[in-house]
């Protein structure tokens, strides 16, 4: 009966459908969403040009006429771009986890700590941080592509031994050297290859060792070469998408699934990529791109990449004098050249009963085939089920998932000061090489001469036979009028001008240049950043968000992760997570920076403002702050002026952190029964403490304690004269630190001498003999000595 019982069942397709079908569709999308922001992509396009300052040169009104390459666009977007990489950055980590259930509170900092060494260890995640930055003020939408990507690699590892000894079979020899080098590891000899060959199984994984022998020139040393997988990366990915490769209907203002609390999501959203044909060969092979047959990999090798819809690219690739669309030969390095591919969230019938489910599609457009079909959650599980992707608008339009960007701001006033610019350079042109008018039946031949410093032309009559027109400056003044005009308009519109820039204000304004003044008039240019701030955090909260998703499902047991930024050095920066149980359950996601942390400056002055809030006396009397609150915020206030803070500073010992009790309280406890566990409470600490207790040594009440209350008091009276000792210590030492560094007298330039003595002597400078003389001296004149 129980060999009867089933124990496999294959996995079947979740759904079906035409193949065909799904391509077709797929296409569709793309091709009508693609014609609807056509006249878009050409006027980004343009503004991307001008933000490089790239220009083709001019040939109205004139041949060479002036093409002046403005910075405006770039110096601004740079701005903002360092602005938003700045406040990611100085703050680790940048977002933080919010339990939305009590119980999971304790899992929030290991969450943080987890996902902060993903972003910017694993992967480069300082560079992605300032691609999305790039894309959110530049396109004026930022989409963030988070799968979890699980990467492997075939190697090659060689490794020199001595050559085989005398009178020891080969096979002995290479089963030790594979004990040796990978212990407890089952070993087999492949059969038939004399045992050169063999097939290594260690902790679940599987490898081949083949072992050469050097020519007699190498003294026959044997080269074992261990050919396996090894893991290149296994984790989220952040892919920041550009805007051409992210494709959507029109009208939708996200990119989630749509429904009735999302009424103006995207029904289907196209993520657009190049692939190269090696990569499409290695998906089929490894099983991912289950539904590409061997006819579609035939035809890989011969079709002709797509360039459609890269405009973007070629415009990019023509402006900076290269030519991206070159491929190597498909008969020589075929492998090498780049697709197109499709990844299409959908939403599908699967099952006929008239109601869509979410689906993705992989699909190959250079030959119009399927290559992976999955439901949403297959791939990409999340609760509720939810897109892996993230962005969000730099100016947002409502109803619209693309928003205004930098560039679109300063493009009509770019091109105003650019066209004003051009003229006075223009007119320059010609005032300093004007044009002229001749006579013909005059001396001058009839042809084009053009004019140069110090030549002459002979001509009967110089003042009849030749005229240049005379031109006024009063168009000067009107372009430079226009250009500051339209300069400041700019920053009004952008709030960055010359305070922004670290320029202090000009003309009457100097009353106002004190730091309140000036804190004042820079507060009211934040209302703008602060918020385009809090829009940039939160598409990267989406991705914090998808990311802790992820790592509930995918994340490796026994992952080990190391920490860094603002660390105690008593805390173990080596964390390993068992499982992902121990990172499961709901979370929100905040972000933690603000416009001080843009900064260096501004998280200086803000961490010294706390500093002088938190810390005063009545604070400390009320139990607000203690001793750990003040070490961490002297720690940060070190980190801000990038000082290293651990090697000077110490943790408060334990002693600090306990009550404050008076010499009275102590022998009160003491004769409640009580061992009394607090610190001094008396302004002068555990000195003016102890003085109480040797007093209350000569006081009648001490002979009430009994032989064990004694022996308590003694104890307790131990440890404060320890402690006053320490503090009796720390006094001197405060004392010589407040005298170093005092100037001891003497004239400038020269070093200080000893004081003068109270007779009023004069100082004895370096190299100077005492006065035999003078009192104290030691001379034999001085009688006072006892001398003889």
């Amino acid at each position: 009966m129980v060999d009867r019982v089933k124990r496999t069942r294959l996995r079947r397709r979740a759904f079906t459908f035409d193949r065909e079908e799904v391509v077709t569709r797929v296409l569709h999308f793309f091709q009508v969403d693609d014609d609807a922001r056509a006249q878009e992509k050409e006027a980004r396009i343009q503004r991307y040009a001008k933000y490089r300052m790239w220009t083709e040169g001019k040939d109205w009104p004139f041949e060479d006429s002036s093409d002046l390459a403005l910075p405006d666009m770039t110096e601004k977007s740079l701005k903002i771009q360092d602005t938003l990489h700045n406040a990611v950055m100085s703050f680790r980590p940048p977002v933080g986890a919010n339990a939305i259930d009590r119980t999971d509170a304790k899992k929030e900092k290991v969450i943080d700590k987890l996902i902060d060494c993903q972003v910017f260890d694993e992967q480069d995640g300082e560079n992605t941080i300032g691609d999305l930055s790039d894309a959110f003020t530049n396109d004026g939408v930022m989409t963030a592509f988070v799968p979890w990507v699980k990467e492997m690699r075939e190697v090659s590892d060689a490794r020199m031994f001595p050559k085989i000894p005398r009178g020891m079979l080969p096979i002995d020899y290479f089963a030790a050297l594979i004990d040796k080098q990978f212990p407890g590891a089952g070993a087999i000899p492949v059969p038939g290859s004399d045992a050169f060959d063999w097939k290594i199984f260690q902790d679940g994984k599987r490898f081949e060792i083949a072992f050469y022998t050097k020519d007699a020139r190498n003294d026959g040393r044997v080269e074992m070469v261990v050919r396996r997988e090894v893991e290149v990366f296994n984790g989220p990915r952040i892919i920041q998408k550009e805007w051409d490769d992210v494709v959507y209907p029109a009208r939708a203002a996200n990119l989630r699934i749509p429904g009735p609390s999302n009424p103006h999501g995207a029904s289907h959203v196209i993520l657009v990529d190049y692939p190269t044909v090696d990569e499409i060969k290695r998906l089929k092979k490894s099983g991912v791109y289950d539904l590409l047959t061997e006819d579609d990999l035939d035809t890989l090798t011969v079709v002709a990449g797509d360039t459609k819809n890269q405009e973007a690219r070629e415009a990019k690739d023509a402006f900076q004098g290269v030519d991206g669309s070159a491929e190597p030969s498909k008969t020589i390095a075929g492998s090498h050249r780049t697709l197109t591919r499709y990844l299409c969230f959908d939403t599908f019938d699967i099952d006929g009963d008239g109601v869509d489910e979410d689906v993705v599609w992989w699909v190959i457009k250079d030959i119009k085939a399927l290559a992976r079909a999955k439901l949403l959650t297959e791939v990409f599980p999340s609760n509720p089920p939810r897109r892996p992707l993230a962005g969000s608008s730099f100016i947002p339009v409502r109803g619209r998932y693309g928003g205004i960007s930098q560039l679109e701001i300063l493009e009509g006033l770019h091109d105003a000061i650019k066209t004003t610019l051009d003229q006075a350079v223009d007119s320059g042109t010609i005032k300093n090489a004007p044009f002229f008018f001749y006579r013909p039946t005059g001396a001058m031949k009839p042809e084009i001469i053009r004019l140069s410093p110090g030549e002459g032309y002979p001509l009967n009559d110089p003042q009849k036979d030749i005229h240049f027109p005379q031109f006024n400056n009063q168009d000067q003044v009107f372009h430079l009028n226009m250009v500051t005009l339209l300069t400041q308009m700019e920053e009004k519109v952008t709030l960055i001008g010359g305070l922004q820039s670290g320029q202090v204000p000009q003309g009457k304004a100097s009353a106002l240049r004190t730091v309140g003044g000036m804190s004042l008039i820079f507060s009211q240019g934040e209302s703008r950043p602060e918020r385009i701030l809090r829009r940039f955090f939160m598409g990267l909260t989406e991705i914090w968000s998808i990311i802790h998703e992820a790592n509930q499902n995918f994340l490796p047991e026994k992952k080990k992760i190391r920490v860094i930024g603002l660390l105690k050095p008593s805390d173990d920066p080596y964390i390993t997570i068992d499982n992902p149980s121990d990172i499961s359950g709901r979370f929100e996601f905040s972000f933690k920076a603000n416009i001080m942390n843009t900064s260096k400056a501004g998280l200086q002055q803000s961490i010294q403002a706390v500093m002088g809030a938190y810390i005063t006396e009545l604070s400390l009397q009320l139990g607000i702050i203690d001793g750990e609150g003040i070490y961490e915020l002297m720690r940060k206030f070190g980190f801000a002026w990038g000082f290293d803070p651990d090697s000077v500073l110490k943790a408060p010992s334990p002693d600090s952190m306990k009550t404050r009790m008076f010499a009275e309280e102590v022998i009160s406890s003491i004769m409640d029964g009580e061992i009394p566990d607090g610190r001094p409470a008396e302004p002068g600490g555990w000195i003016a403490h102890l003085e109480v207790l040797q007093g209350f040594l000569g006081d009648e009440k001490f002979g009430f304690f009994s032989p064990g209350q004694v022996d308590v008091f003694k104890a307790y009276f131990q440890k404060a004269a320890e402690q006053a000792s320490i503090q009796q210590q720390q006094m001197a030492q405060q004392a010589a630190a407040g005298q170093f560094g005092q100037p001891m007298g003497g004239q400038p330039g020269r070093p200080a001498g000893p004081p003068e003595n109270p007779q009023g002597n004069p100082p004895i400078e370096s190299g100077e003999l005492l006065d035999e003389t003078l009192p104290g001296a030691g001379g034999g004149a001085n009688p006072g000595l006892g001398l003889s």
